[in-house]
């Protein structure tokens, strides 16, 4: 793996702070020279809040990204995107219709997080929610999803997406659970001796109930791949 910068969301840490599995980042800062890269929206929404306001549900997982700030792995970013971001989000929030009423989708700050990772070009976004990977990724899935769920038609502004993925179509999306299945194929859990494997499930059935969008499907058809 060749180092490759990583734009995250707080979504992604706080799934791995909680799982305990923190010390990944650190595992593959140490290896690949990676940082993981926060704007600063995203150090104030899960780390200035928690710990100024003494949230005790996140207070712990607050603490560790700080560390994880201060010792240089995380890496914040003061960023002014949050123009661009509203062009984003007004883009997302109107490609899907029901009843010709628009589906909100995102909030801005995923929007701001998609305007910055072009404005610093970097390819990689960790996205533990699911409607913004499927919106980049598979905007069609999406719409599917929606006709699914709501058990009516979804209408799609093809304009608007043309121009949501003109602007995402150089990214690709991973999640904390990606970032699991990597740090176990580079030894992270070789420590575990002979329960390595058991070892990498619990931990991706972990980052999963934290808050990760991996199906249990996709848990156990990775599990099934690897020795």
């Amino acid at each position: 793996m060749v180092r490759s910068d990583i734009l995250c969301d707080s979504g992604a840490f706080i799934s791995l702070t909680s799982s305990c599995l923190d010390q990944i980042l650190y595992f593959l800062h140490e290896k690949y020279n990676t940082e993981f890269i926060i704007p600063n929206f995203v150090e104030e929404e899960c780390v200035n809040r928690p710990l100024n306001h003494k949230l005790k549900a996140f207070y712990f997982s607050a603490l560790k990204i700080k560390n994880a700030i201060n010792r240089n792995v995380i890496t914040k970013v003061n960023s002014d995107v949050m123009e661009k971001g509203r062009k984003i989000q007004a883009l997302a929030n109107n490609l899907f219709y029901i009843k010709g009423k628009p589906l909100t989708l995102i909030q801005l700050g995923e929007a701001e997080m998609i305007a910055l990772a072009r404005e610093l070009d970097i390819p990689i976004l960790l996205v533990d929610e699911r409607t913004t990977r499927m919106l980049i990724e598979a905007p069609f899935k999406m719409k599917e999803h929606l006709e699914n769920e709501f058990n009516v038609t979804v209408m799609l502004n093809k304009k608007n997406l043309r121009e949501f993925t003109d602007i995402t179509k150089t990214f690709k999306v991973i999640r904390s659970s990606e970032l699991v299945m990597l740090a176990y194929e580079n030894g992270f859990f070789n420590s575990f001796s002979d329960m390595k494997k058991q070892a990498l499930e619990a931990a991706l059935y972990r980052v999963k109930f934290s808050g990760c969008s991996i199906s249990f499907d996709e848990i156990e058809t990775y599990l099934k791949s690897v020795v």
